[in-house]
């Protein structure tokens, strides 16, 4: 029953550290590592990457934006309202 328990735990809090991790990394400008890259568009090589529960954009535009942003429902930064 113990072994179980130590499952759901793990289950529980690996999303929880995939997010912490990437929101961290998104703060400091920086690519994701635990989302997976669904998007690359030609205005310079920006890139979308899709996580669990949330979705991080690196822009690279080639006049504009350079910068990488964090979107999920549970934290609004970064991108306009």
């Amino acid at each position: 029953m113990k072994k179980k328990g130590t499952y759901i735990l793990i289950i529980l809090l690996l999303p929880l550290i995939f997010f912490t991790v990437d929101f961290s990394l998104a703060k400091n400008n920086k690519p994701p590592i635990f989302a997976i890259k669904t998007a690359m568009y030609k205005d310079g090589g920006t890139k979308a990457y899709q996580g669990l529960g949330y979705k991080v954009v690196d822009y690279n535009q080639m006049d504009g934006r350079k910068d990488v942003v964090f979107i999920s429902p549970f934290i609004n930064w970064g991108e306009p309202e």
